[in-house]
Protein backbone atom coordinates (compact mmCIF):
# COMPACT_ATOMS: atom_id res chain seq x y z
CA UNK A 1 0.00 0.00 0.00
CA UNK A 2 2.99 1.89 0.65
CA UNK A 3 4.71 1.79 -2.47
CA UNK A 4 1.32 2.33 -4.60
CA UNK A 5 1.10 5.68 -2.71
CA UNK A 6 4.43 6.63 -3.07
CA UNK A 7 4.05 5.75 -7.07
CA UNK A 8 0.99 7.71 -7.14
CA UNK A 9 2.51 10.74 -5.63
CA UNK A 10 5.93 10.71 -7.61
CA UNK A 11 3.45 10.46 -10.94
CA UNK A 12 1.27 13.62 -9.48
CA UNK A 13 4.04 16.03 -8.93
CA UNK A 14 5.37 14.50 -12.60
CA UNK A 15 8.61 13.56 -10.91
CA UNK A 16 8.86 10.87 -13.07
CA UNK A 17 8.27 12.43 -16.53
CA UNK A 18 11.29 15.19 -15.61
CA UNK A 19 13.83 12.45 -14.79
CA UNK A 20 16.17 12.40 -18.08
CA UNK A 21 15.30 8.84 -19.68
CA UNK A 22 19.44 8.06 -19.91
CA UNK A 23 20.52 10.50 -17.14
CA UNK A 24 21.05 10.73 -13.43
CA UNK A 25 19.72 14.47 -12.36
CA UNK A 26 19.73 16.08 -8.97
CA UNK A 27 16.91 16.38 -6.60
CA UNK A 28 17.50 20.07 -6.19
CA UNK A 29 16.87 20.29 -9.43
CA UNK A 30 13.57 18.48 -9.27
CA UNK A 31 13.02 20.38 -6.28
CA UNK A 32 13.35 23.85 -8.41
CA UNK A 33 11.21 22.46 -11.01
CA UNK A 34 8.14 21.35 -9.37
CA UNK A 35 8.19 23.36 -5.98
CA UNK A 36 8.47 20.02 -3.86
CA UNK A 37 11.34 20.00 -0.93
CA UNK A 38 14.14 17.87 -2.06
CA UNK A 39 13.82 15.90 1.05
CA UNK A 40 10.72 14.66 0.59
CA UNK A 41 11.33 13.66 -3.61
CA UNK A 42 14.22 11.69 -1.81
CA UNK A 43 12.35 10.32 0.74
CA UNK A 44 9.75 9.19 -1.73
CA UNK A 45 11.86 7.35 -3.85
CA UNK A 46 13.50 5.25 -1.36
CA UNK A 47 10.46 3.56 -0.94
CA UNK A 48 9.88 3.00 -4.85
CA UNK A 49 13.70 2.09 -5.70
CA UNK A 50 12.98 -1.39 -3.17
CA UNK A 51 11.00 -2.49 -5.86
CA UNK A 52 13.02 -1.53 -8.64
CA UNK A 53 11.15 1.91 -9.45
CA UNK A 54 13.95 4.22 -9.74
CA UNK A 55 17.42 4.72 -8.14
CA UNK A 56 19.93 6.56 -6.29
CA UNK A 57 23.27 6.11 -8.70
CA UNK A 58 25.20 8.33 -6.34
CA UNK A 59 24.33 10.67 -3.55
CA UNK A 60 21.57 13.23 -3.47
CA UNK A 61 21.14 12.29 -7.51
CA UNK A 62 18.16 9.93 -9.12
CA UNK A 63 17.93 8.29 -12.17
CA UNK A 64 15.50 5.59 -14.44
CA UNK A 65 15.22 1.91 -13.61
CA UNK A 66 14.09 -0.27 -16.49
CA UNK A 67 10.55 -0.20 -14.89
CA UNK A 68 9.94 3.48 -14.23
CA UNK A 69 11.32 3.90 -18.22
CA UNK A 70 8.48 1.93 -19.12
CA UNK A 71 5.83 4.45 -17.29
CA UNK A 72 7.61 6.94 -19.79
CA UNK A 73 7.04 5.19 -22.97
CA UNK A 74 3.81 3.40 -21.90
CA UNK A 75 1.43 6.30 -20.79
CA UNK A 76 -1.70 3.53 -20.40
CA UNK A 77 0.57 2.40 -17.36
CA UNK A 78 0.07 5.35 -15.48
CA UNK A 79 -3.27 5.42 -16.55
CA UNK A 80 -3.72 1.67 -14.81
CA UNK A 81 -1.70 2.78 -11.59
CA UNK A 82 -4.41 5.49 -11.24
CA UNK A 83 -7.54 3.54 -11.66
CA UNK A 84 -5.80 0.82 -8.82
CA UNK A 85 -5.19 3.82 -6.42
CA UNK A 86 -8.38 5.43 -7.22
CA UNK A 87 -10.81 3.06 -7.61
CA UNK A 88 -9.81 -0.05 -6.72
CA UNK A 89 -8.00 -0.08 -3.61
CA UNK A 90 -10.99 2.56 -2.21
CA UNK A 91 -13.62 -0.60 -3.86
CA UNK A 92 -11.80 -3.03 -2.18
CA UNK A 93 -11.57 -1.44 1.75
CA UNK A 94 -15.57 -1.34 1.43
CA UNK A 95 -16.70 -5.10 1.28
CA UNK A 96 -17.03 -5.42 4.78
CA UNK A 97 -19.58 -2.37 4.79
CA UNK A 98 -20.99 -3.55 0.98
CA UNK A 99 -21.74 -7.26 3.05
CA UNK A 100 -23.41 -5.56 6.44
CA UNK A 101 -25.61 -3.59 4.40
CA UNK A 102 -26.64 -6.90 2.39
CA UNK A 103 -27.32 -8.31 5.44
CA UNK A 104 -29.34 -5.45 7.34
CA UNK A 105 -32.61 -6.23 7.23
CA UNK A 106 -33.86 -3.89 4.56
CA UNK A 107 -31.22 -5.50 2.64
CA UNK A 108 -29.33 -2.60 0.88
CA UNK A 109 -28.11 -3.80 -2.37
CA UNK A 110 -25.26 -2.05 -2.97
CA UNK A 111 -21.36 -2.45 -4.44
CA UNK A 112 -18.23 -2.39 -2.80
CA UNK A 113 -17.56 -0.22 -5.86
CA UNK A 114 -20.72 2.26 -5.18
CA UNK A 115 -19.83 2.69 -1.74
CA UNK A 116 -16.47 3.91 -2.16
CA UNK A 117 -17.29 6.00 -5.06
CA UNK A 118 -20.53 7.64 -3.23
CA UNK A 119 -22.54 6.70 -6.03
CA UNK A 120 -25.56 4.83 -7.06
CA UNK A 121 -24.08 4.21 -10.80
CA UNK A 122 -21.85 0.88 -11.39
CA UNK A 123 -19.02 1.01 -12.91
CA UNK A 124 -20.20 0.21 -16.26
CA UNK A 125 -22.55 3.08 -16.35
CA UNK A 126 -19.71 5.54 -15.10
CA UNK A 127 -17.63 4.58 -17.60
CA UNK A 128 -20.19 5.70 -20.35
CA UNK A 129 -20.11 9.69 -18.76
CA UNK A 130 -16.40 9.61 -18.08
CA UNK A 131 -13.73 9.17 -20.70
CA UNK A 132 -11.11 9.65 -18.70
CA UNK A 133 -12.33 6.85 -16.05
CA UNK A 134 -13.00 4.80 -19.48
CA UNK A 135 -9.39 5.14 -20.55
CA UNK A 136 -7.84 4.27 -17.11
CA UNK A 137 -10.26 0.93 -17.48
CA UNK A 138 -9.17 -0.50 -20.27
CA UNK A 139 -4.92 0.16 -19.61
CA UNK A 140 -5.78 -1.21 -16.33
CA UNK A 141 -7.69 -4.35 -18.29
CA UNK A 142 -4.65 -4.35 -20.70
CA UNK A 143 -2.24 -5.34 -17.69
CA UNK A 144 -3.06 -9.09 -18.64
CA UNK A 145 -3.94 -8.91 -22.04
CA UNK A 146 -0.47 -9.97 -23.11
CA UNK A 147 -0.13 -12.98 -20.87
CA UNK A 148 -3.96 -13.45 -21.76
CA UNK A 149 -3.45 -13.13 -25.91
CA UNK A 150 -0.12 -15.65 -25.52
CA UNK A 151 -1.99 -18.41 -23.73
CA UNK A 152 -4.76 -18.08 -26.56
CA UNK A 153 -2.41 -18.58 -29.12
CA UNK A 154 -0.77 -21.31 -27.89
CA UNK A 155 -3.94 -23.16 -27.23
CA UNK A 156 -4.92 -22.38 -30.94
CA UNK A 157 -2.17 -23.80 -32.35
CA UNK A 158 -3.08 -27.14 -31.64
CA UNK A 159 -5.46 -26.68 -34.32
CA UNK A 160 -5.01 -27.86 -37.84
CA UNK A 161 -5.15 -24.75 -39.99
CA UNK A 162 -3.93 -25.96 -42.95
CA UNK A 163 -7.44 -28.04 -43.36
CA UNK A 164 -9.24 -24.75 -43.92
CA UNK A 165 -6.91 -23.83 -47.40
CA UNK A 166 -7.45 -20.38 -48.31
CA UNK A 167 -10.95 -19.63 -45.80
CA UNK A 168 -11.46 -17.07 -43.15
CA UNK A 169 -11.11 -17.03 -39.68
CA UNK A 170 -13.30 -14.31 -37.63
CA UNK A 171 -12.33 -13.33 -34.54
CA UNK A 172 -15.16 -12.02 -32.11
CA UNK A 173 -15.02 -9.46 -29.53
CA UNK A 174 -11.27 -9.56 -29.63
CA UNK A 175 -8.77 -6.77 -27.92
CA UNK A 176 -6.17 -6.44 -30.14
CA UNK A 177 -4.73 -8.38 -32.90
CA UNK A 178 -2.07 -10.28 -31.20
CA UNK A 179 -3.30 -13.30 -31.65
CA UNK A 180 -4.85 -13.46 -35.43
CA UNK A 181 -1.16 -11.23 -36.32
CA UNK A 182 0.60 -14.92 -34.48
CA UNK A 183 -1.92 -17.33 -36.16
CA UNK A 184 -1.86 -15.43 -39.88
CA UNK A 185 2.64 -15.52 -40.07
CA UNK A 186 1.78 -19.29 -39.29
CA UNK A 187 -0.98 -19.82 -41.71
CA UNK A 188 -0.12 -17.30 -44.63
CA UNK A 189 -3.35 -18.78 -46.50
CA UNK A 190 -5.99 -17.94 -44.19
CA UNK A 191 -7.78 -14.59 -43.80
CA UNK A 192 -7.89 -13.06 -40.69
CA UNK A 193 -10.92 -10.37 -39.66
CA UNK A 194 -10.63 -9.63 -36.19
CA UNK A 195 -13.99 -7.53 -34.12
CA UNK A 196 -12.77 -5.57 -31.68
CA UNK A 197 -15.60 -4.59 -28.91
CA UNK A 198 -16.91 -1.52 -29.83
CA UNK A 199 -16.88 0.22 -26.49
CA UNK A 200 -16.77 4.25 -26.06
CA UNK A 201 -13.04 5.75 -26.35
CA UNK A 202 -11.92 2.55 -28.46
CA UNK A 203 -9.40 4.64 -30.79
CA UNK A 204 -7.57 5.50 -27.73
CA UNK A 205 -7.49 2.20 -26.79
CA UNK A 206 -6.10 0.75 -29.61
CA UNK A 207 -2.85 2.35 -31.26
CA UNK A 208 -3.19 3.03 -35.06
CA UNK A 209 -0.84 0.38 -35.72
CA UNK A 210 -2.42 -2.56 -33.85
CA UNK A 211 -5.99 -1.17 -35.60
CA UNK A 212 -4.62 -1.20 -39.54
CA UNK A 213 -5.68 -3.46 -41.90
CA UNK A 214 -4.23 -5.41 -44.34
CA UNK A 215 -5.39 -7.81 -47.62
CA UNK A 216 -5.55 -10.90 -45.06
CA UNK A 217 -6.02 -9.33 -41.78
CA UNK A 218 -9.02 -6.92 -41.45
CA UNK A 219 -9.82 -4.76 -38.40
CA UNK A 220 -13.39 -4.01 -37.56
CA UNK A 221 -15.50 -2.64 -34.82
CA UNK A 222 -18.32 -4.92 -33.39
CA UNK A 223 -20.38 -4.95 -30.24
CA UNK A 224 -21.32 -7.67 -28.42
CA UNK A 225 -24.74 -8.38 -29.73
CA UNK A 226 -25.03 -6.96 -32.75
CA UNK A 227 -25.75 -8.80 -35.84
CA UNK A 228 -22.89 -10.73 -37.11
CA UNK A 229 -22.42 -9.61 -40.81
CA UNK A 230 -19.10 -11.72 -41.64
CA UNK A 231 -21.38 -14.81 -42.94
CA UNK A 232 -19.16 -16.87 -44.89
CA UNK A 233 -16.22 -17.57 -42.20
CA UNK A 234 -14.49 -20.97 -42.09
CA UNK A 235 -14.14 -20.61 -38.30
CA UNK A 236 -15.52 -18.52 -35.89
CA UNK A 237 -13.43 -17.65 -32.82
CA UNK A 238 -15.92 -16.18 -30.41
CA UNK A 239 -14.59 -14.96 -26.68
CA UNK A 240 -17.37 -14.19 -24.59
CA UNK A 241 -17.42 -11.01 -23.57
CA UNK A 242 -15.76 -9.57 -20.94
CA UNK A 243 -17.67 -9.20 -17.55
CA UNK A 244 -15.46 -6.67 -16.43
CA UNK A 245 -17.43 -4.38 -18.87
CA UNK A 246 -20.79 -5.01 -17.54
CA UNK A 247 -23.07 -3.81 -14.89
CA UNK A 248 -23.55 -7.32 -13.23
CA UNK A 249 -24.00 -10.94 -13.74
CA UNK A 250 -27.23 -10.61 -15.04
CA UNK A 251 -26.25 -8.29 -17.57
CA UNK A 252 -23.17 -10.25 -18.70
CA UNK A 253 -25.24 -13.68 -18.80
CA UNK A 254 -27.91 -11.43 -21.04
CA UNK A 255 -25.31 -10.70 -24.12
CA UNK A 256 -23.26 -13.74 -23.57
CA UNK A 257 -25.95 -15.87 -24.85
CA UNK A 258 -27.01 -12.98 -27.29
CA UNK A 259 -23.85 -13.45 -28.91
CA UNK A 260 -23.58 -18.14 -28.26
CA UNK A 261 -27.21 -17.32 -30.11
CA UNK A 262 -26.12 -15.28 -33.18
CA UNK A 263 -23.48 -17.81 -34.14
CA UNK A 264 -25.21 -20.79 -33.38
CA UNK A 265 -27.54 -19.80 -35.65
CA UNK A 266 -25.74 -18.49 -38.21
CA UNK A 267 -23.60 -21.84 -38.33
CA UNK A 268 -26.49 -23.73 -37.90
CA UNK A 269 -28.42 -21.55 -41.75
CA UNK A 270 -25.30 -22.21 -43.57
CA UNK A 271 -24.52 -25.76 -42.63
CA UNK A 272 -21.37 -26.30 -42.51
CA UNK A 273 -18.44 -24.03 -40.40
CA UNK A 274 -16.59 -24.09 -37.11
CA UNK A 275 -17.09 -22.58 -33.79
CA UNK A 276 -14.79 -22.25 -31.34
CA UNK A 277 -15.64 -20.88 -27.85
CA UNK A 278 -13.07 -18.94 -25.68
CA UNK A 279 -13.80 -18.15 -22.24
CA UNK A 280 -12.11 -16.68 -19.15
CA UNK A 281 -13.70 -19.29 -16.37
CA UNK A 282 -13.48 -19.57 -12.69
CA UNK A 283 -12.49 -23.62 -12.85
CA UNK A 284 -12.47 -25.98 -10.08
CA UNK A 285 -9.11 -25.06 -7.75
CA UNK A 286 -7.84 -28.51 -8.59
CA UNK A 287 -7.73 -28.37 -12.05
CA UNK A 288 -5.94 -25.31 -13.08
CA UNK A 289 -1.93 -24.76 -12.30
CA UNK A 290 -1.56 -22.24 -9.07
CA UNK A 291 -0.33 -19.36 -11.38
CA UNK A 292 -4.19 -20.06 -13.67
CA UNK A 293 -5.71 -19.98 -9.74
CA UNK A 294 -4.53 -16.95 -9.00
CA UNK A 295 -5.59 -14.74 -11.95
CA UNK A 296 -8.65 -16.77 -11.92
CA UNK A 297 -9.57 -16.06 -7.76
CA UNK A 298 -8.50 -12.42 -8.78
CA UNK A 299 -10.78 -11.71 -11.78
CA UNK A 300 -13.35 -12.86 -9.53
CA UNK A 301 -12.42 -11.02 -6.49
CA UNK A 302 -12.74 -8.11 -8.50
CA UNK A 303 -16.08 -8.93 -10.35
CA UNK A 304 -17.70 -9.42 -7.10
CA UNK A 305 -16.68 -6.35 -5.87
CA UNK A 306 -17.72 -4.01 -8.74
CA UNK A 307 -21.48 -5.79 -7.81
CA UNK A 308 -21.35 -9.33 -9.79
CA UNK A 309 -22.82 -11.58 -7.48
CA UNK A 310 -22.23 -14.48 -9.58
CA UNK A 311 -19.30 -16.25 -10.16
CA UNK A 312 -18.21 -17.05 -14.01
CA UNK A 313 -17.54 -20.59 -13.69
CA UNK A 314 -17.86 -23.55 -15.68
CA UNK A 315 -21.35 -24.41 -13.96
CA UNK A 316 -22.81 -21.09 -15.39
CA UNK A 317 -20.93 -21.90 -18.81
CA UNK A 318 -22.14 -25.12 -19.20
CA UNK A 319 -25.68 -23.33 -18.42
CA UNK A 320 -25.26 -21.03 -21.17
CA UNK A 321 -24.60 -23.66 -23.47
CA UNK A 322 -27.44 -25.80 -22.41
CA UNK A 323 -29.92 -23.15 -23.64
CA UNK A 324 -28.73 -23.56 -26.90
CA UNK A 325 -30.66 -26.86 -26.36
CA UNK A 326 -33.70 -25.29 -26.36
CA UNK A 327 -34.86 -24.85 -30.25
CA UNK A 328 -34.21 -27.55 -32.52
CA UNK A 329 -30.25 -27.58 -32.28
CA UNK A 330 -27.73 -30.22 -30.81
CA UNK A 331 -24.47 -28.82 -29.77
CA UNK A 332 -21.49 -31.37 -29.70
CA UNK A 333 -18.71 -30.53 -27.32
CA UNK A 334 -16.16 -31.81 -29.99
CA UNK A 335 -12.98 -30.85 -27.76
CA UNK A 336 -11.82 -28.73 -24.57
CA UNK A 337 -8.69 -27.42 -23.85
CA UNK A 338 -7.70 -25.37 -21.26
CA UNK A 339 -4.40 -23.62 -20.49
CA UNK A 340 -1.86 -23.83 -17.40
CA UNK A 341 -0.61 -20.56 -17.56
CA UNK A 342 -3.79 -18.66 -17.75
CA UNK A 343 -7.83 -18.96 -16.22
CA UNK A 344 -8.50 -19.84 -19.67
CA UNK A 345 -10.65 -22.69 -21.75
CA UNK A 346 -11.37 -23.20 -25.27
CA UNK A 347 -14.07 -25.02 -26.82
CA UNK A 348 -14.29 -26.88 -29.66
CA UNK A 349 -17.63 -26.86 -31.09
CA UNK A 350 -20.01 -28.28 -33.64
CA UNK A 351 -24.13 -27.42 -34.34
CA UNK A 352 -26.37 -29.47 -35.79
CA UNK A 353 -29.84 -29.30 -36.78
CA UNK A 354 -32.24 -31.86 -35.45
CA UNK A 355 -34.16 -33.95 -37.98
CA UNK A 356 -37.73 -34.05 -37.37
CA UNK A 357 -37.55 -37.53 -36.11
CA UNK A 358 -35.17 -36.13 -33.27
CA UNK A 359 -37.64 -33.37 -32.65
Amino acid sequence: MQVLACLKWLCEFQIVALIPLTQEVAYTDLSDLTGVSATQIQRIVRITATVGFLCEPQAHYVAHTTLSREFIRRPSFLDALMFISDTMVPTAMCMAEATRQEAHPQHIDVSPYQIAMKSSSSLAAACESDAKLQRRVSAFQRLAARSRANAVTHLLSCIDWETLGQGTVVEVNAVSTATAKALAARNAALRFVVQMRDIKQSDAIFSARQVSSSEKLIVQRRAPGDPQNERSAAVYLLHMPDPFLFASSVAHTEVCTAELRIHFDLIRAKGDGNLILIADVLQDPDTPTATAEAVAALQDLLLLQIGHKEAFDMARLMELLECMHLDPTRLTIINQLSSPDYPILMFKLRVDSLSASEL
